[in-house]
């Protein structure tokens, strides 16, 4: 067995209780809500350590881009990224997971972590990972139990065994719980014994895939396949397709935790919040003497008790006299809720949706193969947009029939073909594309390329993009 302990992290979810910061095209995860990295990249970075292999990471298609930058951001480097075709929720994830280390490495350990929780003490967290190693050594699946400090509905529990496990700080499952009502909730919270269900697992990849053949053996057989007929696309390690589709969504918790007999938890009480809600933001950021939390271009006078976040350089979010409020201002969309509404902001995006609002699922930046753009004007025959183009990645030869183009270059340098002409252009030089004409764009050097393009035209998004192989 290796005993090196692999992160797998799971990238999926969308986080609409945290829009309008969190969207469909980029979720709370790779967002900052604490200090100046990403969630996704606290939790790859929490566990960046000589005891853990480096992280094999779980996502769909729309985020595999990101993460790849995320990652060089970070200085990171990963076991892999697995391209899910479709989300199927955790279970399929993780035993995807699990028979890809397998394959890879023989028979492992690893710790399963959703992407996007705040963690207190990270050392305790890792010391409690640490040594709990060798009882997954011995065929155990472990849990990750967090102590309570306030009655909760938004999580599931845990009700522990009264006592240890061969003297550890073990203990056997008795049962799982899914999100309580209220009156249960506050039931747990007074017994002094339930734990929250953190969501992180330990054990081992021979464990967890005979666990799954035994108790989802249709889960099972489908996901092997899916693993054994994935194909290596860039850095991405995609499953396939079409025995993916043969599977029906279900947490890791229905699929198995609640049908395995001798699970064992282990209770965690330094500091964890799964950063479900604007509450949860609040909760866990630094606030002034009357609890104002604040972040981005904010001013506030005579306020109590509210969190106030502007993601607009160029706009003052201004708050007089609030009280058990969050405001959260986007350059597209702004969120003003009393604090005890913070769980329903969900529901409002999800009518926003219906209603057919882009800014309920759709965010301003987009991150493509070969970099970002970012919209700053879409009109009805006129889209402006900044192009961010990564040093040694180009956009593929293309046309379109009914739109022009014009390229201004603000840094560094493109290398552009134009029909049968190869162009330079530098900072401040500009090129017309016309309608019709074929052309593609590269970032031939070591730093970013940074256009501003303007869109003129009947048809501005993708369905007017005619691609060529070079």
């Amino acid at each position: 067995m290796n005993h090196k302990i692999c992160p797998v992290v799971l990238c999926g979810g969308v986080g609409k209780r945290l829009w309008p910061v969190s969207r469909q095209t980029y979720p709370k995860q790779f967002s900052r809500f604490l200090g100046q990295h990403s969630l996704f990249q606290n939790t790859v970075n929490r566990f960046n350590d000589p005891r853990f292999e480096s992280p094999l990471i779980l996502t769909s298609n729309e985020y595999r881009f990101i993460i790849g930058e995320q990652l060089n951001q970070a200085e990171i480097r990963n076991s892999g990224i697995i391209v899910e075709p479709n989300p199927r929720d955790t279970a399929p994830a993780i035993l995807a997971a699990a028979l890809q280390l397998n394959k890879k490495s023989g028979n492992s350990i690893m710790l399963v972590l959703p992407s996007d929780h705040s963690i207190g003490n990270e050392e305790e967290l890792i010391s409690l990972i640490y040594n709990s190693q060798i009882f997954v050594e011995a065929g155990e699946i472990i849990t990750i139990g967090i102590k309570p400090d306030r009655c909760e509905t938004g999580y599931g529990w845990i009700e522990p065994s009264e006592t240890g496990y061969k003297n550890s700080n073990l203990f056997r499952v008795k049962q799982f719980y899914e999100k309580p009502e209220l009156e249960k909730a506050e039931y747990f919270y007074k017994q002094g014994k339930f734990l929250w269900n953190s969501g992180i697992y330990l054990f081992s990849t021979e464990t967890i895939i005979e666990a799954f053949k035994e108790y989802s053996p249709k889960l099972s057989k489908y996901v092997s396949i899916a693993v054994e007929n994935s194909t290596m696309d860039l850095d991405f390690i995609r499953l396939d397709e079409k025995s993916w589709n043969y599977i029906e969504p279900i947490s890791i918790d229905f699929a198995l935790m609640e049908k395995v007999p001798n699970i064992l938890v282990t209770p965690y009480e330094f500091g964890w919040d799964d950063l479900g809600d604007w509450n949860a933001v609040w909760r866990e950021n630094q606030k002034d003497q009357n609890g104002i939390s604040s972040s981005g271009n904010v001013f506030s006078s005579k306020c109590k008790n509210s969190y106030l976040r502007s993601e607009n350089a160029n706009q003052i979010l201004v708050a007089l006299g609030c009280e058990d409020l969050v405001v959260v201002s986007t350059p597209d969309a702004v969120l003003v809720t009393k604090t005890d509404q913070t769980q329903d902001v969900k529901n409002v995006v999800n009518q926003l949706e219906l209603a057919g609002y882009p800014q309920a699922w759709q965010n301003l930046v987009e991150n493509r193969y070969w970099g970002k753009a970012e919209t700053l004007l879409n009109e009805e025959k006129v889209q402006i947009n900044r192009l961010e183009i990564n040093p040694g990645k180009n956009i593929v030869l293309q046309r379109h029939s009914f739109r022009s183009e014009h390229w201004i270059v603000l840094k560094g340098k493109a290398s552009i073909v134009l029909d049968d002409k190869k162009i330079i252009l530098r900072e401040n030089q500009s090129l017309n594309v016309p309608m019709g004409a074929k052309h593609s764009l590269s970032n031939l050097t070591d730093e970013p390329l940074i256009i501003v393009e303007v869109k003129t035209g009947t048809q501005l998004g993708m369905n007017d993009t005619e691609r060529f192989e070079i």
